[in-house]
């Protein structure tokens, strides 16, 4: 990296998990390194360090950017949202940027929707007074009454000791 003070390279030392800026011709102590040469070529760049006592050559790590195709191909379609016993006027009604007639079309098919369920609910409830059949009702479980006092155990309870 091209730095107001000139090149800095960063070095990372994998088996310590650390890693350290360093300009040429410094030593770096974190990483006891001195950066000495810097060869930049077309298809290569290399940094020459000293690492205690040993001269290396270090090339430039080269990144690999693979394709996973088109993203408009990857992407699965949002899923349709599914209404039930909802008219088509009241879906078809919504759009994106609504005028003022829009809005009042919609809330028109709204409040009708409204009325036609509101005459239904009230439709039930009259053929419920009029003596429509009852709906069924669960029988409900009684609790057992257990007698108290000095009763003799039936099968599978407590047995007298017959000493």
């Amino acid at each position: 990296m091209e730095t107001g003070e000139g090149m800095r390279f960063r070095l990372f030392d994998p088996a310590r998990k650390t890693g350290s800026w360093v300009k040429l011709n410094e030593r770096d102590t974190t990483l006891d390194v001195l950066a000495k040469q810097f060869t930049d070529t077309p298809n290569a760049e290399t940094l020459v360090v000293e690492h205690q006592g040993r001269t290396l050559t270090l090339a430039q790590r080269v990144s690999k950017v693979v394709s996973s195709g088109s993203a408009a191909q990857n992407i699965a379609p949002p899923p349709q949202p599914t209404m039930t016993n909802v008219p088509p006027a009241v879906t078809q009604a919504v759009v994106v940027n609504p005028t003022p007639a829009d809005e009042a079309r919609r809330l028109e098919a709204v409040a009708s929707e409204v009325a036609r369920r509101r005459a239904l609910r009230e439709q039930a409830s009259q053929q419920m007074g009029q003596g429509a059949p009852p709906v069924p009702q669960q029988p409900q479980m009684q609790p057992v009454q257990r007698p108290q006092g000095n009763v003799p155990p039936g099968p599978g309870g407590p047995q007298p000791n017959r000493n």
